[in-house]
């Protein structure tokens, strides 16, 4: 299964080589860059695909000389240990191979968690019929507070109903999350 990996991720080959995370011999040492975030995307998301899983998304953090990357995936029917280790174990491979991580490295695989940002079209999907709270700029760019039940998403956008039915486009949203309620 994993040689079926690595000649997949080798038929759209990603340009490793500027995009390495951790190279002490580069300046930023340990930070993610955009495009490197972007690389480790497009490598691992068909993989994800292929296993049942959609690819929330990576992070990473550096303590000292240790790195630690983040990998957030999502299950419709939830996220196990095993599910996490079995992504580990298919994931650090491709990630060494591709040089994506170097030197030694931690490896996280987790859920997003409840109270995660909903930062894509995705997450908010996943997340109709839930109440949220959004920041989001104006056409004046101020930020404005708004509350209410998530109804639905289109190409670009949400629809929010509170105390009125507002749309609001993904891309003007600061933040979003789930409103929780204990």
């Amino acid at each position: 299964m994993l040689q079926a990996y690595l000649l997949q991720a080798g038929d759209n080959p990603v340009e490793a080589q500027s995009f390495r995370f951790g190279s002490r011999h580069r300046p930023g040492y340990g930070k993610m860059t955009s495009a490197w975030k972007a690389s480790v995307l497009y490598l691992l998301s068909p993989i994800f695909k292929n296993e049942g899983f959609e690819l929330v998304d990576v992070e990473s953090e550096v303590v000292g000389k240790q790195q630690t990357l983040r990998i957030l995936i999502y299950k419709p029917s939830g996220v196990t240990f095993a599910d996490c280790q079995h992504i580990s174990e298919v994931v650090r491979p491709i990630l060494e191979i591709h040089e994506l991580m170097q030197d030694s490295f931690n490896l996280e695989v987790a859920s997003p968690g409840l109270d995660r940002p909903l930062v894509t079209e995705a997450d908010f999907r996943r997340n109709i019929g839930r109440k949220i709270q959004v920041e989001a700029f104006s056409s004046t760019g101020k930020t404005s507070q708004l509350n209410g039940l998530l109804k639905d998403v289109k190409t670009g956008e949400i629809l929010l109903i509170g105390k009125q039915t507002i749309q609001v486009e993904i891309s003007t949203i600061k933040k979003a999350k789930i409103q929780l309620m204990w």
